[in-house]
């Protein structure tokens, strides 16, 4: 079984962000009491069906476990199109790591009848199903200080200044005018963004 993955946005044979793929698959590892060091970008030299320079934008998806066996698949992507968005809250549920088993995020999705959520713990705003949020205010675009998971896109825009964080509780919501959904595959001007309110 391979219980964690990475999904990574794979262009004209670069891997993008890699390191901080890196960075989170080594957290996951340690955290998780393994003890087989993994790396990425040897996965990827190993791998003999790498796409060709097509400007194709594919999704890697490295599928791995704690012994350090792996599987990669590569499918073209897509940005979704999302337009309908609502609050869930997500009870004792919790997604530190990137698990392969998504089937509590899925259920909730596909029972709020819109094209993602907002998911929420304890009155503090988190993720996406499958994105980090970033709220904007007029101002700043904001994404919570306490997500899910810590997603490769958002650190890097964080770095760059773009973004910032702030813990957002649900009472805070309605100060902001604006979500975009973030994550690996899609670069800044790409992720949906959608109108919080009329």
């Amino acid at each position: 079984m391979l219980p964690l993955f990475e999904s990574i946005r794979y262009k004209n044979g670069v891997a993008e962000h890699l390191n901080l793929h890196q960075q989170r698959v080594d957290r996951a590892i340690l955290d998780l009491g393994g003890t087989t060091a993994f790396n990425l970008a040897d996965c990827l030299n190993a791998h003999i069906k790498l796409p060709n320079n097509d400007n194709q934008i594919y999704k890697c998806k490295i599928q791995y476990n704690l012994a350090g066996n792996f599987h990669i698949n590569f499918e073209p992507y897509l940005v979704r199109k999302i337009n309908t968005i609502s609050v869930h809250d997500i009870g004792d549920n919790d997604y530190v790591h990137k698990y392969s088993n998504r089937e509590w995020i899925n259920n909730i999705l596909l029972k709020s009848g819109n094209d993602d959520v907002i998911f929420t713990k304890n009155g503090i705003v988190k993720d996406a199903s499958y994105a980090n949020l970033v709220f904007f205010d007029g101002q700043n675009w904001i994404t919570p200080s306490q997500p899910l998971l810590l997603g490769t896109r958002r650190a890097s825009l964080i770095a760059a200044g773009i973004i910032k964080e702030a813990l957002i509780q649900i009472k805070d919501l309605p100060k902001y005018n604006t979500v975009k959904l973030i994550n690996a595959m899609m670069l800044w001007e790409e992720s949906p963004t959608i109108l919080l309110h009329n």
